[in-house]
């Protein structure tokens, strides 16, 4: 954990005579905070704390946590060395960079949270606006404890700004202690917020939508489907008001020209080479002739092939392509990367390679600029996620029949058959309904930051996993233990609370 402090800026001039110091900024947190641009000053850095580095981002939601929430399920599969196929392989140790980077960067969302919260109190401002400045700070703190919590469960729970060596063990609040203080954050943000924001003020600001999705969630992460439902109904009233809308064309979703889709309850916008990430770059396929990319986050052939094939988003994946690099020095002509025939492991050609992974197009479709740094929309919450969850809701409290139109709605808008057309009859008990809802999850949210913690709220993480494993001629090593991440060995060497718990969790 750290809190950001850095804050003064000191520039030494040096010459024969005069080595003393020239102050150009004497800014210290006591004094930071002392204006209503300050406020808004620090708002914006917590915002930005969630895809840090602008400019040159792929940390926390610009790429790192796809790697804790999917890469570690049956989604993800890497061909990179090192610690990408370690969380795909279910290899992982405590050192792992995508727990230490992750986990950094969540409790820098909530530490600077609580530093913007603590301040604010003393600043002359309009009353409301302060309110819904505390409410939007009180909302990314309870998004990164939900994110942390879903990877770790019990973590230290911080709400005051504390010198940071006062952090050396600290005891781990159980979960049901942090979703406390998530709820009482997410129901006063609910309070303070609008539901919409204009353009001027910024469209990728929290809502009163986004903090009721948030709060439903956590509901729903408990297995409290009363109360989640209470939630996730106030964000679909609000798509009855027109506050959002689903796109009719699931791609147009991904279009880069639709900056902020109808949908989109909560999104981190980018605006290429300026505030632009690498988002294009990690996600894109690798040697396409139109978007040649690192393909470094991949979905696996195992996850992809269970796609049915009547269903449109089988198609939203780059694959049977020819190269854009040239095979060798005697021709122009690329390879062709063809996706393999169940079982097929060698190519009928030596033109051919064979793909072992399958890139999405979600991150990369209609590219409007082909910049470095690309302004992809990360969506964090959206639309067709709240309807998916109203279906599990509906499932848990009043079975199938009620929970079938929000499960055919998805499918519909994507084009694929519905439940009840023929060759797909309707789910016939809460069982089987819960297996088509999680199928369907995954289906419409892949690499959405969703797979990991839906398919623990199912129960069947490692049922799913090692089927995956074994498909791959791998032992099926995954663990009910293994429901939470190793703390972060930098972390847990200043903690003996999650030194001890380390033993536990490891593959």
């Amino acid at each position: 954990m750290r809190n950001i402090i850095i804050l003064l800026a000191l520039v030494f001039v040096a010459s024969c005579t005069d080595l003393e110091p020239e102050m150009y900024s004497d800014l210290t947190t006591s004094n930071a905070y002392s204006t209503e641009s300050d406020i808004n000053a620090a708002l914006v850095g917590v915002y930005a704390d969630l895809a840090p580095f602008p400019g040159d981002g792929w940390m926390y939601y610009n790429g790192y946590l796809i790697m804790t929430t999917d890469y570690t399920t049956d989604i993800g599969f890497s061909t990179a060395a090192g610690d990408p196929t370690k969380l795909s392989n279910f290899t992982y140790d405590a050192n792992n960079r995508y727990f230490k980077y992750n986990w950094r960067y969540m409790f820098e969302v909530i530490s600077n949270a609580n530093m913007l919260i603590n301040k604010i109190e003393s600043v002359e401002m309009d009353e409301t606006k302060k309110k819904q400045v505390i409410a939007q700070a009180r909302f990314l703190r309870a998004l990164a404890y939900r994110d942390a919590t879903d990877a770790w469960g019990p973590v230290p729970l911080i709400v005051e700004v504390i010198n940071p060596s006062e952090t050396y063990d600290m005891p781990l609040s159980p979960v049901s202690v942090v979703d406390e203080q998530i709820i009482e954050d997410c129901k006063y943000a609910i309070d303070n917020l609008p539901k919409s924001w204009t353009l001027e003020e910024g469209l990728s600001r929290a809502t009163k939508g986004a903090a009721a999705m948030l709060l439903g969630k956590v509901y729903m992460r408990a297995h409290d489907y009363a109360n989640a439902k209470t939630y996730i109904d106030m964000v679909l009233q609000l798509r009855s008001e027109g506050v959002y809308q689903l796109n009719p064309d699931f791609k147009d979703v991904w279009s880069e020209s639709n900056k902020k889709d109808g949908g989109m309850i909560f999104c981190i916008l980018h605006e290429a080479s300026q505030n632009g990430g690498e988002i294009t770059n990690h996600f894109g396929p690798r040697d396409h002739p139109d978007m040649a990319k690192w393909q470094y986050y991949a979905v696996s052939l195992y996850f992809w092939r269970n796609y049915d094939d009547a269903d449109p988003r089988k198609e939203f994946f780059y694959y049977n392509y020819e190269g854009r690099s040239p095979r060798d020095q005697s021709t122009t002509n690329g390879f062709y990367y063809m996706m393999p025939d169940e079982g097929q492991t060698v190519p009928p050609s030596d033109t051919i390679k064979l793909l072992q992974n399958v890139a999405t197009k979600k991150y990369s479709y209609e590219m409007v600029d082909p910049s470095y740094y690309d302004g992809r929309t990360i969506p964090v919450f959206r639309l067709a996620d709240a309807i998916l969850c109203k279906a599990e809701i509906e499932n848990e409290l009043s079975g199938p029949q009620a929970a079938l139109p929000y499960l055919n709605e998805v499918r519909a808008r994507a084009g694929a058959p519905e439940y009840g057309d023929p060759g797909f009859p309707e789910p016939t008990d809460k069982e089987e309904m819960a297996d088509k809802i999680l199928a369907e999850r995954g289906y419409e949210l892949v690499f959405e930051y969703k797979r990991r913690p839906d398919l623990i709220r199912f129960g069947k993480y490692e049922e799913i996993c090692n089927t995956y494993l074994e498909y791959r001629g791998m032992s099926p090593v995954v663990r009910e233990s293994m429901r939470l991440f190793p703390y972060p060995l930098v972390d847990a060497q200043l903690n003996s609370n999650m030194a001890s718990e380390n033993l536990n969790r490891l593959p």
